[in-house]
């Protein structure tokens, strides 16, 4: 946002948005429905039961495994069981017979994949469901004409047979999704610790990006965005990664830094050539506060980037800015 001169006031009307960058906005609202959250395996259904507590009233929640422990206390849910025969037979480190089992599964959910235009795949890689059934689901999704967003866990360094696994399975599963979201569970329980929250339950991080992910594309904002901007952002040569970032409203820099070093994945972001950015905050947020750390954010990038831009205001972030990300075109 170079150049360009703000007013110093609180959003509470109209906004706009102006920027030497390719730059669009647009007009809509999804329906609850049209959203669909997945959790795939053990770890995946943790993740998706906890992010869904977030986004409960703007996305439906479909959870698949072979243990029926993983659909405990999550009785709005959709749930598909790998199991039918009862006898508690999973798939571990058998990602073949989990994805047989899926594919056997899906005319039971196909009705609730269809209904969504955005599927978020929650899973962990490495074992038999979360790397076998994931790919068979994302293909579904794609198949409707479904946009599909996986956050993919990577096991510990030290589990050698499950990141062999997962690392075969990878590959696959970014060719059947529009975006692949690699999720170190190494730095993941570091972050827990820090946290003082579960790694496995996704130590807050996971619930950030699906709710950051779900409110920029699914709730009414200042400057709405929706499935064509995403479509249109992603559709740049190579990898794709979402971003959230939060902090006080008096501290832009810090903001933006933690946004660019991205905790849960090794990625660089610069030279990006593509970005849809949502900043949120609360009524207190002006459009110098979007302008810069917008502008903070973005530098580091292609200087021919095509950035769109959303804003939202939330009671809820009085005197706090939080940044939702999707960055593409990814060396």
């Amino acid at each position: 946002m170079r150049g360009e001169n703000f007013v110093d006031i609180p959003l509470m009307h109209d906004i706009y948005d102006s920027s030497s960058r390719t730059t669009d906005t647009r007009e809509a609202l999804m329906e609850p429905d049209n959203l669909l959250v997945i959790g795939v395996g053990g770890l995946g259904c943790n993740w998706a039961r906890g992010a869904h507590t977030r986004v409960s009233t703007e996305s439906d929640l479909l959870l698949v495994d072979a243990d029926i422990n993983s659909f405990l206390g999550a009785s709005h849910a959709h749930c598909m069981h790998l199991d039918p025969s009862g006898t508690e037979r999973g798939s571990a480190a058998l990602p073949s017979l989990a994805g047989h089992r899926t594919v056997e599964g899906l005319e039971d959910v196909e009705s609730v994949i269809e209904a969504s235009e955005l599927v978020i795949i929650l899973t962990g890689l490495g074992g038999g469901t979360g790397t076998g059934s994931s790919v068979e689901l994302a293909k579904a999704a794609k198949r409707s004409g479904s946009l599909v967003v996986v956050v993919a866990g990577l096991p510990f360094a030290e589990q050698t047979f499950r990141t062999r696994m997962a690392m075969d399975a990878l590959p696959v599963l970014e060719s059947v999704s529009d975006v692949c979201i690699r999720v170190s569970l190494e730095r993941l329980a570091w972050h827990a610790r820090t946290r003082r929250m579960k790694w496995s339950e996704g130590s807050g991080w996971i619930e950030e990006l699906v709710e950051g992910l779900v409110s920029t594309i699914g709730k009414l904002g200042k400057i709405n965005l929706d499935m064509m901007d995403l479509k249109s952002v992603i559709r740049h040569e190579g990898r794709a990664t979402l971003i959230v970032a939060s902090g006080p409203v008096d501290d832009i820099g810090k903001i933006a830094d933690e946004a660019r070093r991205s905790p849960l994945i090794d990625i660089s972001l610069d030279n990006a050539r593509g970005c849809l950015i949502q900043v949120e905050g609360g009524p207190d947020m002006t459009l110098t506060h979007i302008a810069s750390i917008t502008e903070d954010f973005t530098q580091r990038f292609n200087e021919g980037c095509q950035v769109i831009l959303g804003a939202r205001v939330s009671d809820r972030l009085i005197g706090r800015l939080r940044i939702i990300a999707v960055v593409s075109g990814l060396d």
